[in-house]
This record gives C-alpha cells, sequence and structure tokens, in this order.
C-alpha cells in the first residue's frame, strides 16, 4: 500500500468514516445468471488484486500489504438478490445504503459485487461496493472500461465463457503465503517508507523550497473557514439520492462562464446548499468544502489511489449562479496551485505512521471539524458498455464522506453527468428539501 492506501484502510476502523465507495449499474435488462458469474470469474482471473487481503502491522503503524487469500472463495463476494415487486427507484437506493452500512471482514479481500434482479419488472442492476484502500474510482473506472466489452455479444448461450478463457468455471488460484511471509512483506515496506522520507528531507533544498511547499499544502487544508451551524450533526447513517443531468448542458453552462464542467457541478451544489440554509433562515457565506484531485501521471494505470484533495471555502451566499462559478473556479485554481504530488505524497506516507488507535478515537473529531461538504467528480464509461451481455444503461456512484455531512458525487456516463448524493442525516435533516433545492440548482444553470 502506498501512503494514502493506508488511511484509507485506517479510517475504516471507526463508522463515521468508513470508507466504502459504492456503484450502481443499471442494466437494460436481468443478464443470465451463470453468463454473470462467469464474467466476474474472469475478472478475477485479469485482477489479482481482487484475491487479496491486507495484513497490517502488529501495532497498525506504517504501511499494510496486500497479500494472497489462502482462503479466498468467489461465492463469498459475489451475491444476487431480487427486488419485492414493484421495486422502483428508491428500492434500489434503500440497497445502497443498506450495503454501504456493512462493514468488510478485514480477513479477506474488502469488495463485493450483487446482482439485483426485479428492478421495474424486467430491469436489472449491479451493485459493486469496494473498501477505498483498493483504489480511487479513476483507477476502478480505467480497469473496467478495458475489460467490459464495447459490443453486445450475438447469440450467446448462457454460461458462455469470455473469449480466451477456457476454464473461466475453475476457482480462481491464488498463492499461499505464510503469515511471516507477509509480515516480512510489510517490514520491507516499511524500511522503504522510512527510506524515501529520509531522502526526501535530505536532499538539497529541502530544509528550504521542501519545507516550504508542506507548510504550505497543510496551511491550505487546515486555513479556517467556518463551519455551517446548521450542517453540526454526525452519525453513521447514509441516506442516499439520484440524479441526472445532459453532460451538454453542463459544459453549456461552464463555457458560457469561462469555467471548467468540475467547476459548474460544484457550484450547482453549493446553491443547492444556499437554498437549504435560506430555506431554514440562516445565512452563511461559505462551506469548509474537500474536493479530491486526480494527481496520476498519464503512464500510471495500477492498482491504488493515486489522489490529493483539496480544500475551499466554498461560496454559498445568495449570489447570481455565473458568480457562484467563476468564485469557485478561482478558488478550486488557487488550492491546486499550492498542491505539489511529491508534498503531499511525503505527507500522506508519514501520516501512515499515525496508529490505528489514534485514527479511530482522534481523525473522525478533526475531520468533522474541517470539513462540511465533499463534491467529488469522477470519469464513467464514455462508451456503450455492455455487462453480462447485457447494456449498462446508466451507472451512478456514492463516495465515502469522510466525516463530511454530505458526499455528493458525479460520475458522467454516455452524455448523461449521474449525481449521487451520500447525505448524513443528522447533519442534513431534511434530506428531500436537499434533493430539492439541488434539482433548482442545475436547472438555474440550463436556465441562465
Amino acid at each position: 500500500m502506498n501512503g494514502t492506501d493506508t488511511l484509507f484502510w485506517r479510517m475504516g476502523t471507526n463508522p463515521l468514516t468508513r470508507p466504502h465507495v459504492t456503484w450502481l449499474w443499471y442494466l437494460d435488462r436481468t443478464p443470465d445468471w451463470h453468463a454473470f458469474l462467469d464474467g466476474c470469474r474472469w475478472t478475477v482471473r485479469k485482477l489479482p488484486r481482487l484475491t487479496h487481503r491486507v495484513a497490517d502491522t502488529p501495532v497498525r503503524a506504517g504501511t499494510p500489504a496486500w497479500v494472497p487469500d489462502p482462503h479466498f472463495r468467489l461465492t463469498r463476494h459475489i451475491h444476487r438478490m431480487r427486488l419485492p415487486e414493484p421495486a422502483g427507484p428508491r428500492d434500489l437506493l434503500e440497497l445502497v445504503e443498506w450495503r454501504n452500512n456493512a462493514d468488510f471482514d478485514p480477513s479477506h479481500p474488502p469488495w463485493e459485487a450483487t446482482l439485483v434482479e426485479g428492478y421495474q419488472q424486467d430491469q436489472a442492476a449491479i451493485l459493486l461496493k469496494w473498501h477505498h484502500s483498493i483504489g480511487d474510482a479513476v483507477t476502478i473506472v480505467s480497469v473496467m472500461s478495458r475489460l467490459l466489452p464495447e459490443a453486445a455479444p450475438t447469440g450467446v448461450p448462457s454460461r458462455s465463457r469470455p473469449p480466451g478463457e477456457h476454464n473461466a468455471r475453475q476457482p480462481a488460484t491464488v498463492a499461499r503465503l505464510p503469515l511471516s511471509s507477509a509480515a516480512h512483506g510489510v517490514s520491507d515496506g516499511t524500511r522503504t517508507l522510512l527510506r524515501e522520507t529520509a531522502r526526501w528531507l535530505t536532499t538539497p533544498r529541502a530544509t528550504g523550497d521542501r519545507v516550504r511547499l508542506a507548510g504550505r499544502a497543510a496551511a491550505q487544508l487546515l486555513q479556517p473557514v467556518a463551519r455551517s451551524p446548521l450542517l453540526r450533526g454526525r452519525s453513521a447513517a447514509m441516506r442516499c439520492g439520484m440524479l441526472t443531468v445532459p453532460l451538454a448542458d453542463l459544459k453549456t453552462a461552464g463555457r458560457a462562464a469561462g469555467v471548467s464542467v468540475t467547476s459548474t457541478y460544484i457550484s450547482a451544489v453549493l446553491a443547492a446548499f444556499h437554498r437549504y440554509h435560506a430555506y431554514h433562515g440562516i445565512n452563511h457565506r461559505s462551506l469548509p468544502t474537500l474536493v479530491p484531485v486526480n494527481i496520476r501521471e498519464p503512464f500510471e494505470t495500477g492498482a491504488g489511489n493515486i489522489v490529493a484533495s483539496v480544500r475551499i471555502a466554498g461560496p454559498i451566499g445568495d449570489m447570481p449562479a455565473a458568480a457562484r462559478m467563476a468564485a469557485v473556479h478561482s478558488a478550486i485554481t488557487e488550492a491546486r496551485s499550492a498542491l505539489v504530488r511529491d508534498v503531499y505524497t511525503a505527507l500522506a506516507d508519514l501520516g501512515s505512521w499515525v496508529p490505528g488507535l489514534v485514527h479511530r478515537l482522534f481523525v473522525p473529531p478533526v475531520l468533522r471539524n474541517a470539513v462540511d461538504l465533499v463534491v467529488t467528480s469522477v470519469p464513467g464509461f464514455s462508451r456503450t458498455t455492455f455487462a453480462a451481455g447485457a447494456h449498462v444503461a446508466n451507472a451512478v456512484a456514492w463516495a465515502p464522506r469522510g466525516g463530511a455531512a454530505a458526499n455528493i458525487s458525479m460520475a458522467s456516463h454516455d452524455g448523461t453527468c449521474s449525481i449521487g448524493t451520500n447525505l448524513d442525516p443528522a447533519a442534513v435533516t431534511d434530506t428531500g428539501l436537499f434533493h430539492h433545492c439541488l434539482e433548482q440548482g442545475l436547472q438555474e444553470l440550463v436556465d441562465d
């Protein structure tokens, strides 16, 4: 694991910071169960990381290692269920809430996939859930885009195997690794981390430019931004929702304001919080807002988290849509200019040395007092995609709150932007009102 992977793993020890990522793929029809199961077997064969579990250090400090699970069984991770009829969108959202709040067994690989049948009679969905320590959404989407077919198979019989795989029905094989070997791997990773960190700090200019860069990055994340008095409550519960907007509409609105699609989308979310606060008679200028940023290089396509975060004072005052978009774009641009990958990586690596008990007891209060909102934008499938012979009509993501009151996530799919809302009902007490406000915030972009 790298430092960021480790931080996500340790965050999982407290329900308030449970780092589960959930994706829902809407299918145009119900696929054959055996074809789905065979497809999962084939995927696991292509992605050995899915057969690995986490071996942590004895004191839960330093970087853990991924090691083969000697008791891996695919059926522990692949499930099938049928919704009670007549099932609609809310039934799927309640399923997302239920599965998202279930912890993974740390002795096995932290992921699962469920084929959900009975949605709107003849349709179905695939619910994917993984621990954020496996990788960020960019990693997962990139991998799945390479594995999933671009065209519907013609004349595929049931129980068919993906091309080129002649033993798909055989259980996935994993190497046996003694626990002592796992511990040795962890200690090797710890020594490497110490060596690289020491080299980073002792190279020329370390006491000058690099120390200043580290201080600048830390100051950017810790800048004082007043929390909202309306969003003070925190719990481990989740209330989720979903909205869609054409990608073309966001591009048009962003182009008119001279900002990116991401800045346009974030401004719509902040406009929703402005309306939500106004409804409750509260005038608040800004929210401490965390925006994850992809920092990977084009050649980096492996597993893991290659992501950083910038923190801005998200404007939720009363202002025109164009002015809010400009303010958001300016704030993100300034925050990103202070983000140096080497500095962020070194800070994450050093943070992995914080003992697990400290993470469980102290990190959630720190995050709660530092962030009210997380706004995430991830790439989706840019082309027509099929899973087990069924067309993936839409894909929606729900990202973890990490101690915030809400995480609003947007993923694009075949020209449509789907927005998944992960709300803490202890903070956003009227979730129906908030979703109405978000609809208005998105409509405001189209109307202007």
